[in-house]
């Protein structure tokens, strides 16, 4: 029987952060899983055609999907790096696994890294993933950690907010926002929340998986709308993170996890 898990991802065209964030959690599900083919996928035509024009094919869930078929693969599973189920989960990733089900013998699809909060005999992906984001940082005394996180457009999503009570009910110095315009929780909560909490230093990190174009640009650029401009604007010292989650091992290490519960 020939086995693939395909790890879809919204995608990344800079080659830096590729070999910095989707690379090394490749190597770890081929590394966990070594009966099966890993294959990847990409979600963002946007980035594919990036890719094309620099001599660089990269499929789309759907295409990858047609080629496992062909390929007389019978057991097929799709793991998703996305951080939340947000618009790429729900409009790219669950279709594409639904049209392609009747095709396989099995075809699974694991869950984004926030995704159960601990149900009667489920996981807590919100206790679980904290720990491993309290683990990645290491903060100075007296400074709080901000992340960064992308919101998602189509709809309001919660996991931003879960996230944030699980901090909180464990103290922890760590305030969560996000970019999307309408999502919350905004910039502004945080900063009214750092002002409340006595903060005065802060330690500015994306809570995405890739560090690329939100990172230089929204979180760190130079122009007055930045994250970190508007933390400075607000009285806070500020140092920062580039670096994506995927380059985390403690942070991949949800994703394997995620893949063990669904396989065995």
């Amino acid at each position: 029987m020939k086995q693939a898990i395909v790890l879809a991802s919204f995608g990344v065209s800079d080659p830096k952060q590729r070999a910095a964030c989707i690379e090394p959690l490749t190597d770890d599900i081929r590394r966990a899983f070594p009966a099966y083919d890993v294959y990847e996928a990409y979600t963002s035509a946007m980035i594919r055609r990036r890719l094309a024009a620099a001599g660089i094919k990269m499929s789309s869930l759907e295409e990858q999907l047609e080629y496992l078929e062909a390929s007389g693969y019978t057991k097929v599973v799709v793991q998703p790096s996305h951080l939340t189920p947000g618009e790429e989960y729900d409009y790219k990733i669950r279709p594409a696994v639904q049209k392609f089900l009747p095709r396989f013998s099995t075809l699974q699809l694991g869950r984004p890294a926030f995704f159960l909060a601990g149900g009667v005999g489920q996981p807590d992906d919100y206790q679980r993933g904290l720990q491993a984001l309290w683990d990645t940082f290491s903060l100075a005394p007296e400074e709080a950690l901000v992340l960064m996180g992308h919101g998602s457009p189509h709809r309001h999503n919660d996991v931003y907010e879960r996230l944030q009570q699980a901090a909180d009910a464990r103290f922890l110095p760590l305030h969560i926002g996000v970019l999307e315009d309408g999502d919350t929780p905004a910039l502004a909560t945080v900063i009214n929340r750092l002002r409340s909490s006595g903060a005065k230093k802060v330690l500015l990190a994306p809570l995405l998986l890739v560090g690329g174009v939100h990172t230089a640009e929204d979180m760190v650029g130079e122009q007055p709308s930045s994250w970190k401009n508007r933390l400075q604007a607000a009285g806070f010292e500020v140092r920062f993170h580039m670096q994506g989650l995927g380059g985390s091992a403690d942070f991949r290490a949800l994703y394997v996890e995620h893949l063990q519960e669904l396989i065995f």
